[in-house]
């Protein structure tokens, strides 16, 4: 069983779901070949329809499909959008370049409305053709007719914000019901009950402070029971909770939902703050998702273990990582220890191998954590400069010696003399760099504020209490 298959299968996916995701990945191009990537396309989509991608908005992928219909309409003509979507060619970021040639430019497709552009990148057009192939023949098909009259509708009509919004609400009221009908997950907002009723109960004048301790709190209170054991499986829980009330906040019940406060000194979390419809619209998709496409195949940007594994879960999160930058170090640190002792006792390793987790000893320090991520964002920044000396050719004096310094210490795959040749894919590489030296300078900025020593040491004795109630049994 492959990984797409394992995320579907952990997020409760029913027989249908599951037939459905796989008569996707069979699809092949006429040459015999697989249609879309395992990584990241169908990755990506698996995620998105069991709601674990990441980013402030779950369903964000909806409104940018919105924007791919209208772009192709628009720019190849309403005749082709379906031929754009379904047809048998691979679905690759060089294929939709090749489609635009004549009227985008190298970044991708633009579009411009309400006095804003928005772009959507080739390197994302795959996963987005995915998702509309899997929107139209999900549950046999019985969606097509209703999913084609809403793009018809969109396109036939002027561009505006409204427009793309209702369109991705229809879509998304579609996907909902059938998240309902066969994803188990989908059907656990009495989940979200629980959560707002503990942080009601522990707010003040009727407001919901949702702060780091809040997850570490509601961990420690319910985790003898099965659903939350796994302090990462309540992250998920409080990220999944604060974008539901968000996507409440533009529905037509937003007026009746509780006010939430905020205390930014303490680490809290506003909900409800009036930019909360702005961050809904901002896509966020691991920066990594870029170097997995086929053409980085031969540069090799980042060693797996050392440079991209420690930041892997800091980038798939995005902005959820940093709305609760503490308790997302929890979960890298001493959800790890956790994970470690699930292994243990599923492949019966012995009472030893348990106890030594549970003791956290191992545990990586919050101050280690902080220093891991400055190195790799040295590393980040390494590649940033030798980017430039790809794509920089012709620049001053001064600032091609220090790009071909840097590029000259990257003794590695693919950082030779013919990467002068591939400035496409520098390029790409640029700007994933650029919003993975961002990510990392806010956590490790947020991280730096808290004192690490002490909150690491008091977060061990935490967990080592909780581990040595919860695994009990197994050392006894």
């Amino acid at each position: 069983m492959d990984n797409t298959e394992s995320l579907l299968l952990r997020a409760g996916g029913k027989d249908q779901l599951l037939a459905d995701f796989c008569a996707l990945k069979e699809a092949l191009t006429l040459e015999g070949l697989p249609k879309y990537a395992e990584r990241p396309v169908l990755e990506n989509l698996a995620k998105f329809l069991t709601a674990q991608s990441g980013g402030p908005h779950k369903d964000i992928a909806l409104y940018e499909l919105a924007h791919l219909v209208y772009g192709v309409a628009d720019h190849l003509g309403k005749d082709r959008v379906t031929d754009f979507f379904l047809s048998p060619d691979k679905a690759s970021p060089n294929r939709y370049q090749s489609l635009f040639a004549d009227s985008c430019d190298e970044q991708g497709l633009k579009l411009i409305y309400d006095d804003g552009v928005f772009v959507i990148r080739y390197g994302r057009m795959g996963f987005l053709c995915a998702l509309y192939e899997f929107l139209c023949s999900m549950d046999g098909f019985s969606h097509f007719a209703d999913i084609t009259a809403t793009f018809e509708k969109l396109t036939n009509g002027p561009l505006t914000g409204s427009s793309l919004r209702t369109c991705a609400n229809t879509l998304g009221s579609i996907l909902r019901k059938y998240r309902m009908a066969y994803l188990t997950s989908a059907a656990g907002d009495g989940k979200f009950t629980q959560v707002y009723k503990f942080l009601h109960e522990n707010s003040h004048d009727g407001q919901i402070i949702l702060k780091d301790d809040s997850v570490l709190d509601f961990w420690c209170l319910h985790n003898k029971g099965k659903e939350y054991k796994g302090y990462r499986t309540v992250f998920d829980l409080f990220s999944d909770f604060a974008h539901a009330f968000e996507e409440s906040q533009r529905g037509q019940n937003a007026h009746r939902a509780a006010p939430l406060g905020l205390d930014h000194e303490a680490g809290e979390i506003d909900l409800a703050h009036d930019d909360v419809e702005t961050a809904m619209l901002e896509e966020w998709s691991s920066p990594f998702d870029i170097f997995d496409e086929d053409d980085f195949s031969d540069i090799r940007f980042f060693k797996k273990k050392s440079e991209r594994g420690p930041i892997e879960n800091l980038m798939a999160y995005g902005p959820d990582a940093l709305r609760l930058p503490v308790a997302f170090v929890r979960y890298e640190v001493f959800g790890q220890v956790q994970s470690g002792i699930t292994n243990d006792l599923q492949v019966g390793r012995g009472k030893a191998s348990v106890e030594q987790r549970m003791s956290c000893d191992a545990a990586v320090s919050y101050e280690d954590r902080v220093k891991e991520c400055i190195a790799i964002r040295s590393h980040i920044k390494a590649l940033q400069a030798s980017s430039l000396h790809v794509l920089a050719q012709d620049q001053d004096e001064k600032v091609v010696s220090f790009t071909q310094k840097a590029f000259s210490k990257m003794t590695r795959k693919g950082f030779d003399d013919q990467a002068l040749g591939k400035s496409d894919v520098f390029a790409k590489a640029a700007d994933a760099l650029v919003v993975m030296e961002r990510q990392l300078d806010r956590y490790i900025e947020n991280l730096e504020a808290q004192n690490l020593k002490t909150l690491f040491d008091q977060d061990r004795a935490t967990f080592q209490n909780e581990f040595s109630q919860l695994y009990k049994e197994a050392v006894t």
